[in-house]
């Protein structure tokens, strides 16, 4: 009934249970009382500079670049904004309050169960749909926040009632899935024609779902095993988690000595030395200095293996998450977790065979492309050492970086790029951003003071995004700097999805109930009625690491236009999350086909790169000048060939690897493991062997990297979805957005086309049909989808992406 996994940036999409968890309903509302119960449930918010967008700009600006106009700015809540629960929900206002979430919401669940259960009537039939969404949302609203606060608050309190509140939910909704009744009930309501009649696309869809989501929680086993599937589902979410909010490698540090930082500057490692060494951390700006500028191999080498070498007590847990998900696919009669996770959640692709045939014959094309590169850099590493007779991993950025100097290119940098990175403060790309969406949604992004308790760290800033037709339609919460102790990785997290709010909860708050538990809400046209009604606000969190300028400093935190590619990447998700503004939330936003989720974000780094959107959001942080027209050609000249030349071949390789060690992890060799290998499963060896196998460089002995690869648990079978929706979104951005020639990037036309015949339907549309509809010209090859729609999609081949990940 629910499909628990996140949505993040690799992990880019909604959250754990926001994929698990499936329908449940919602009443029309009379029209005779529908404006009168509207206008008393909804209380619209105070927005700073709403209607002044010049206004917005520069704040939008300022509240990222300066913390004294942060801080300043947070004094600007309105007197009635008091203490409020986190994210605004009523019972968050105190670690306690998660038990009382959880106790309400299970009362609410427990009545929707009870209706359906009981459901005997046409009426009760064709509310079914609905009903199930609701049970869903009610879920998803405790599981999502739960899990997101225990991994990212930083009061200890908070973090083990959220995780108490977590487990709790999670091991209910997994009781649920294995209701037998539940999904007796609905499936009668989609045999009955007189409900099927009247039933939405959008409700149809989502009943059907469930009865999917149904027969892979063990539905038609003995009572026994429905509880060893709840059994091992909650195993699976404890040890999952544990893989991802602990990662660690074998050590921190790797001590260089002085004499080897030689062409470094001494700004770039200076916070490190003492006593003539420096103590570099293995992921840090510094290490990747060394691996790029330290002719001397031996740090380069202690970096790359340190860098790749997980500790021993993490590769444990991701053969205990591997080894208790091939026992789960075992017990619901798949032949392993993969083809478990692919029939279920995948849309387009449909087998493991299948994906692997995409992989080997993307890596097969892209390995003869990248062999030349290969020979060049080792006939460079030859001219400083002349015996080398191998390239090695650890070798590749420095001789990179060593043939970009020969060839012009940092000269480049030096003249036509001097200085370029003061354009791209965090502040003046988010105000980017927000006349980027302006001009192809409609949309725009406003500041909004937080109220005290409504974050989970004082460094969250809040976007409420504003359309031109519709007011108040969703918010962001945007927490981009690194801190001590937060997960590095970034991400996109739905922590409630859009979704029509049934009468009986507007009558639930006029008794003293907050509507929505008190997260926003915002009056729209019903998908479903087309009439207007009050939905519950698409609430989204925004995950970076960017480095917060030291305190005193009257510089930003100024980023790479990778770094700038990542935020626009992340962007991307949260449109999506926007945009899908379904009235069912269990099909809203990015809870659609797994292999479709990452197109919205991978097609956002195509307009980072783009030269008049980089002229729109490339702006002095200080000055407010825009990027020259000669810097803005020369950065999308240089980032175009560091993207097609050579970054974006040994970018693909790593990520078809990546997806075919996901495939192999994920194969029936566990399931092997667990029916005659005495529960004993060598995570590593296969990590080697697909990258000795498939690797164009020879992966060193000892290395465990695998223990870092944190999207095993959050794709778990569908990584390769990273590369298909590359394919897919370069087509999109040459047959929709015209390849951004003649400024078509910023084409309102081309982002309403897009935004109709994708965004807008989240998983309630066939994907095939979206992308058919988008740009096949009426073809109907894509609708069809099927093989032919994978050979089409694969003949358009796989564009340059940036090296974010999801």
């Amino acid at each position: 009934m629910v499909d628990v996994r996140a949505v993040r940036r690799l992990e880019h999409f909604d959250s754990p249970a926001g994929r698990q968890t499936r329908d449940i309903s919602k009443r029309h509302l009379s029209t005779a009382t529908e404006t009168v119960q509207l206008s008393e449930a909804y209380h619209a918010p105070v927005l700073y500079g709403s209607l002044d967008f010049d206004k917005d700009k520069h704040v939008l600006q300022k509240i990222f670049d300066s913390g004294p106009f942060w801080r300043e700015f947070l004094q600007r809540k309105p007197a009635a904004r008091q203490q409020e629960g986190l994210l605004g929900i009523q019972y968050l206002k105190s670690p306690e309050g998660f038990f009382a979430f959880v106790q309400a919401t299970k009362q609410k669940c427990d009545a929707l169960v009870a209706k359906t259960l009981a459901a005997t009537s046409l009426d009760e039939y064709r509310a079914m749909a609905r009903d199930m969404d609701r049970l869903s949302d009610l879920l998803c609203r405790v599981i999502d926040v739960s899990d997101f606060m225990r991994v990212f608050h930083q009061d200890a309190a908070i973090i083990k009632a959220a995780t108490q509140a977590y487990e709790h939910m999670f091991e209910y909704m997994n009781v649920l899935n294995t209701t037998a009744g539940l999904n007796e009930q609905l499936k009668k309501a989609l045999r009955m024609p007189e409900v099927r009649s009247v039933w939405s696309e959008e409700e149809i869809i989502s009943a059907e779902t469930l009865v999917k989501d149904f027969a892979h929680s063990a539905i038609d086993q003995s009572p026994q095993k429905r509880q060893k599937f709840v059994d091992l589902s909650n195993e699976i979410s404890r040890v999952g988690t544990e893989f991802v909010s602990q990662m660690e490698p074998a050590k921190q540090y790797v001590a260089v000595t002085r004499e080897t930082l030689l062409g470094i500057e001494p700004d770039g490692t200076k916070q490190f030395r003492s006593w003539g060494k420096a103590m570099i951390p293995i992921h840090s700006q510094a290490a990747r200095k060394v691996m790029k500028l330290v002719e001397d191999e031996e740090p380069r080498r202690e970096i790359y293996m340190a860098g790749r070498t997980s500790s021993k007590k993490q590769i444990q847990r991701l053969e205990r998450l591997l080894l208790k998900r091939a026992e789960l696919a075992k017990l619901t009669g798949f032949s392993s977790y993969s083809q478990m996770t692919l029939s279920h959640k995948s849309a387009l692709a449909k087998t493991p065979s299948g994906v692997n045939t995409f992989l080997t014959s993307l890596n097969a094309s892209n390995r003869g492309q990248l062999q030349p590169q290969i020979d060049e850099l080792l006939a460079q590493k030859r001219n400083s050492v002349p015996s080398a007779s191998v390239l090695q991993p650890w070798d590749v950025a420095l001789y990179q970086n060593t043939l970009k100097a020969q060839l012009g290119r940092n000269a480049m940098s030096n003249h036509s790029l001097e200085g370029s990175n003061a354009f791209f403060s965090i502040g003046t790309i988010i105000s980017g951003l927000s006349r980027l969406f302006q001009r192809l949604y409609g949309i725009r992004l406003a500041p909004q003071p937080t109220a005290p308790g409504e974050v989970w760290n004082p460094g969250v800033r809040r976007l409420d995004v504003i359309s031109e037709t519709e007011g108040h339609i969703a918010v962001i919460y945007c927490d981009l700097f690194a801190r001590m102790g937060k997960q590095p990785n970034p991400a996109h997290f739905t922590l409630r999805c859009s979704r029509e709010i049934t009468a009986e909860e507007i009558e639930a708050a006029q008794l003293g109930d907050k509507v929505n538990d008190g997260m926003p809400t915002g009056i729209t046209i019903s998908s479903i009625t087309g009439k207007r009604a009050l939905h519950q606000l698409p609430v989204i969190a925004l995950i970076c690491d960017f480095d917060e300028p030291s305190p005193g400093s009257h510089t930003p935190t100024l980023l790479s236009h990778h770094s700038v590619t990542t935020l626009f990447h992340e962007m991307g998700h949260a449109v999506h999350s926007i945009l899908g503004r379904t009235s069912l939330q269990t099909i809203a936003g990015t809870r659609c086909a797994a292999d479709f989720a990452e197109l919205p974000s991978i097609l956002m780094e195509y307009f980072a790169l783009d030269p008049s959107v980089l002229k729109l959001y490339a702006r002095h942080w200080d000055t407010d000048k825009p990027i020259s027209d000669h810097q803005a050609t020369a950065l999308q000249q240089q980032q175009h060939r560091d993207q097609t030349e050579k970054d974006a071949l040994w970018h693909n390789e790593t990520q078809i690897l990546m997806s075919l060690l996901d495939q192999s992890l994920h194969s029936e060799l566990a399931v092997e493991a667990v029916e005659h290998g005495g529960g004993r499963f060598d995570s590593t060896e296969v990590y080697h062997r697909i990258w000795n196998s498939h690797g164009s460089l020879p992966e060193p002995r000892d290395t465990s990297w695998h223990g870092f690869f944190g999207h095993l648990y959050g794709y778990g079978g569908t990584y390769y979805s990273y590369l298909f929706d590359r394919a897919i979104a370069r087509q999109v951005w040459r047959a929709v957005f015209r390849d951004g020639l003649d400024g078509a990037a910023l084409d309102r036309a081309a982002g309403e086309k897009l935004k109709e015949n994708v965004l807008r339907y989240g998983g309630g549309r066939d994907p095939w049909r979206c992308l058919e509809d988008l740009m096949g010209g009426g073809k109907g090859v894509l609708a069809e989808g099927g093989d032919q729609a994978m050979l089409e999609v694969g003949q358009w081949g796989v564009g340059a992406g940036a090296e974010g990940g999801l």
